[in-house]
């Protein structure tokens, strides 16, 4: 059977997926292993934009390959959210004059947002989806074993005394735990429609024994939403819900008989003191929430002050709002005013009704698995949102919207084509196919023709 691709292209690309899907595959391994920013925070090496520019020098083959690329996403709107995101931003920029350097670093972080989308997902839409996505599966898992690396093993990684380490919890490669565990929910959501059915639930026991070790609050709230939404929205069948229902309660008690056991073996300082942290979930506050309190307050106060068009952006990033709002709704509300909030509401709206959309009308399982997906990814945007103020300048989450916009693009066009393979053309009126060819497509001509030789003459 013709591909379903190939029935819209009216030609081959084996040479250029094969290209794409190279390409897609070292900036997947180089962005979502944080690769970049360790390298150059840690142990010295080129500036982390170096490794962002590359999907931009990636593309050029395919935009000579395919001209009409360049023009391939405009109806996304995905696509039109990033600029008007960007665009909005540029607005802003009048309105922070005592601070216009930091605005104007702000707004150059939302122009690198929306190059990272538009060549991300350009080079992802003519890859092997399938093999992209295990090459996500692969980051994933290299995470889980690098953060448990990082606990029992402290400094391989992130040498003690970097700034912004955090000794006796585990962040692997990540050098900030709740970036570590955020990464691990966010890939494992964006590959669960490739990943086979009888491994689904595995693979999201596997990101919940990968947040444990960063003791991020936000890390087990976000991992809850991926196992409720798989589960409502259809990603896990009645067996595999049944499996991670009873895996998770066997982990937590499995944890708390050997949790003497590990601290005992493990190099880790601090690690008693970081365990405090679980206390939030009792209703407890340390020092980190109750900082992060104060400053979401400041920023509700700023919001207050200027409601309608904000302080313009870069003004939560000041030095004197401590280490940031941790709330993207808050930082929005106070930089944009109330644009800005509706400006993150609309981001998890459009990807929701798009999965939605995706997932009741593709007529494959694997269509419906991606819709349901990108769904489910939109309540991890919504939840996540109440946690970080860098929601959209991290690059694994870039990639990871890049990638479901890219995929999702490709199922409605595999969809489609799969629609117009299936339809056969009319036979052409002055071809009269044989007795034998009539009698196989027409059970009752092929009676009648036996009935016919019966009554001639022989």
């Amino acid at each position: 059977m013709m591909n379903p691709e190939m029935a819209i292209d009216g030609k081959s690309k084996v040479g250029l997926t094969i290209y794409a899907t190279l390409c897609a595959s070292i900036v997947a391994v180089l962005l979502l292993t944080n690769w970049p920013t360790y390298h150059f925070a840690i142990r010295g090496g080129p500036i982390p934009l170096v490794y962002f520019v590359l999907p931009g020098l990636f593309i050029i083959p395919v935009i000579f390959a395919e001209p009409a690329s360049l023009v391939r996403f405009l109806k996304d709107p995905l696509f039109w959210w990033f600029v008007i995101y960007t665009f909005t931003g540029a607005i802003w920029l009048l309105v922070s004059q005592d601070f216009i350097d930091d605005a104007n670093r702000m707004w150059r972080l939302r122009v690198l947002e929306l190059y990272f989308f538009f060549t991300i997902t350009l080079l992802v839409s003519d890859a092997r989806r399938r093999f992209l996505a295990f090459v996500i599966v692969g980051c994933v898992l290299l995470a889980i074993a690098g953060n448990w690396v990082d606990v029992m093993r402290p400094g391989r990684f992130i040498p003690e005394g970097i700034e912004g380490g955090h000794p006796g919890r585990g962040a692997g490669t990540f050098v900030n735990p709740n970036a570590a565990a955020t990464f691990i929910v966010m890939g494992t959501i964006a590959t669960l429609p490739f990943v086979p059915m009888r491994f689904r639930g595995m693979l999201l026991v596997a990101a919940l024994v990968g947040v444990a070790p960063t003791l991020s609050r936000s890390g087990f709230l976000l991992v809850a939403v991926a196992f409720l939404g798989a589960m409502v929205l259809g990603l896990l069948n009645r067996m595999q819900s049944v499996i991670v229902l009873v895996a998770i309660p066997l982990l937590v008690a499995a944890t708390s008989v050997y949790y003497d056991t590990l601290i005992v073996s493990s190099d880790a300082i601090n690690l008693d003191s970081n365990v405090n942290r679980l206390r939030w979930f009792e209703g407890e506050e340390d020092g980190s929430s109750i900082e992060r309190r104060s400053v979401a307050a400041k920023t509700r106060d700023m919001f207050l002050e200027e409601p309608l068009i904000g302080h313009g952006i870069g003004a939560t990033r000041l030095p004197e709002m401590g280490a940031g709002p941790h709330n993207m709704y808050l930082t929005l509300m106070a930089e944009q005013g109330i644009t800005g909030f509706a400006l993150y509401v609309s981001l998890i709206v459009v990807m929701y009704r798009r999965g939605r959309r995706l997932a009741k009308q593709a007529a494959t399982r694997e269509g419906q698995d991606i819709g349901n997906a990108m769904a489910v990814y939109a309540l991890f945007l919504a939840a996540y949102g109440w946690f970080s103020h860098n929601v959209l300048e991290e690059a694994p989450g870039a990639f990871i919207i890049a990638f479901l916009a890219a995929i999702a693009y490709r199922s409605v066009r595999t969809e489609y084509a799969a629609q117009y393979v299936r339809q056969a053309p009319p036979r052409p009126k002055w071809r009269t196919p044989a007795p034998a060819a009539q009698a196989a497509d027409r059970p009752g001509l092929a009676v009648a023709q036996q009935r016919k030789d019966a009554h001639e003459p022989t």
